[in-house]
């Protein structure tokens, strides 16, 4: 039987209950208001307060606190490690049936608050109504497909037979014991999935949210603890990365780290947390992703597709398109279709029914786009280029033509930055795709089978997509597209909402008793 993603909106729509779905989400923006301006603990086994404190506030205005969060000490992080291995193996011995059970009622409840939580997610991060719903879906979808895996495989223990007459053996996964995870601002979804995984088949779980979505992340944690999950065995620590995260991930006492961000920390982290021995460190750091657009396309599905894909949440998405190679026989008339389909697309404030954009995530987001655009010839601007005057961290979307610049064609930039960039054939467009140090997402854009044939066996990308009009490289579903990176895009080559994703989190022991 196939899994069944939650789906909000679009079935919402399929129902006839579109309107219903605006009115819930207007309801709960005014509702998630008795969460704001408010002190929040770290949960370690109990409520710790730190004497260093950390101000939330809201992308919408730049002014807004949505809360005021704790910088964690080394002595309060230390500690958390000690209270997390002491009691893993008290979790596990519960056995996988009712870790499961857990996690299906925790899923039923974040289903039922999950018009408060996207619209918490609408303040912290930004997010219009409808990549928030998307956002708290994928982190129900996570818990669930997770569970229903963990059951499928009865706790990954297999029989393995008799070697030697009269011995019974078999393969048990078992857990390291704790986990770090240290997780990003961009998905709400990221950290429920990057916490599930570990905590699910066993470890306990330490997480360092991000400082751009603590309270959404400290409401999922209190969540897990009132399904059933031991607060001894998920602990919650806010403080920023330097400071907290490296204190835990260079820790003895943990095991393993998932971490989602940036190349440069998550290598600085692969890296140092080898230092004292060898540690499981599942990284995903980002991409640069690339759509191939041939002169066999449909122009107007191409269009919408690199659109949404590039400037869906401000392309603040690891699976953002920032790049498009266009045949250059097409090239232009497929930019000028494409400035006029971007040029409609709406930026304002994502509470309001008819945003597509909001704001990015922060001041230095903010200031970087502005570093960016200093940097790009007036000529090769097609559309955008500058912030908007108003509170809050808006800025244009931006389409540039042919820049020819490494610094923007090659890095990742993580703002609504597409660049343009024509080629001479889908073997050259491929070759170029290949040659970056990336390898998260890309797409194609080709009524043509066998060019579609020639990308999906020949590109070094990790998520791939034909034809797909609601984002050509963007929009990954938990169960049906396991979402993992290649190259510098992740060190594990296991993607996430995957059949494959739980057993990096569990070592295997063989084990044989020899009958009498």
């Amino acid at each position: 039987m196939p899994f069944e993603n939650e789906n909000t909106y679009i079935k919402m729509v399929e129902n006839g209950q579109e309107d219903l779905f605006h009115k819930e989400f207007e309801e709960s923006l005014l509702k998630v208001a008795r969460f704001f301006d408010k002190e929040y603990p770290n949960l370690v086994d109990g409520e710790v307060i730190e004497e260093e404190k950390l101000v939330h506030l809201s992308p919408l205005d730049g002014k807004t606190p949505l809360g005021k969060f704790q910088m964690s000490t080394k002595e309060t992080s230390q500690r958390a490690v000690k209270i997390a291995r002491g009691s893993y193996r008290e979790w596990y011995s519960i056995g996988y049936l009712a870790r499961a059970s857990i996690f299906l009622r925790a899923a039923d409840m974040l289903s039922q608050e999950k018009f408060e939580f996207s619209a918490l997610l609408s303040y912290e991060n930004g997010k219009n109504r409808y990549e928030a719903m998307g956002d708290v879906d994928e982190a129900i979808d996570f818990m669930r497909y997770y569970a229903l895996n963990l059951i499928e495989n009865q706790g990954f223990v297999r029989f393995t037979g008799t070697a030697y007459y009269g011995e019974d053996s078999k393969s048990v996964m078992k857990p390291y014991g704790v986990f770090l995870v240290v997780a990003p601002f961009n998905f709400f979804s990221i950290t429920v999935g990057m916490v599930s995984g570990p905590l699910l088949v066993g470890n306990s779980v330490i997480l360092k949210p991000s400082s751009d979505i603590p309270l959404s992340s400290f409401r999922f944690v209190e969540l897990m603890h009132k399904a059933g999950v031991p607060k001894a065995n998920l602990i919650y620590l806010s403080g920023s990365g330097g400071r907290v995260g490296r204190t835990l991930y260079t820790d003895d006492g943990v095991d393993g780290i998932v971490f989602t961000g940036s190349r440069d920390v998550g290598t600085k982290i692969y890296r140092e947390s080898q230092e004292k021995r060898p540690k499981v460190a599942i990284t995903e750091m980002g991409g640069k992703d690339t759509i191939i657009v041939t002169q066999k396309c449909d122009i107007d599905k191409a269009v919408e597709g690199v659109a949404r894909s590039a400037f869906g949440y401000n392309g603040q998405k690891c699976s953002a398109c920032s790049l498009a190679l266009i045949d250059e026989k097409i090239y232009e008339a497929f930019k000028k279709r494409l400035v006029d389909f971007t040029s409609k697309l709406s930026v304002g404030d994502p509470r309001r029914r008819e945003t597509f954009t909001g704001p990015v995530i922060n001041r230095e987001a903010y200031e970087k786009f502005q570093r960016i655009m200093g940097t790009v010839p007036k000529e090769k601007i097609l559309l955008g280029g500058r912030t908007i005057p108003r509170d809050g961290y808006y800025v244009e979307n931006t389409i540039l033509d042919n820049v020819g610049d490494p610094a923007i064609e090659r890095v990742e930039l993580f703002l609504p930055i597409l660049a343009l960039k024509p080629t001479k054939s889908l073997k050259e467009a491929v070759e170029f795709v290949n040659s970056m140090e990336y390898g998260l997402t890309g797409g194609i854009f080709s009524e043509d089978r066998k060019e579609i044939e020639y990308y999906f066996e020949n590109v070094d990308v990790g998520v791939i997509y034909a034809n797909r009009r609601r984002g050509g490289s963007t929009g990954a579903m938990v169960g049906s597209q396991p979402f993992v990176g290649w190259k510098m895009s992740g060190t594990s080559g296991k993607g996430t909402g995957s059949f494959y994703y739980l057993q990096q989190f569990l070592r295997e022991q063989a084990q044989t008793i020899v009958r009498q």
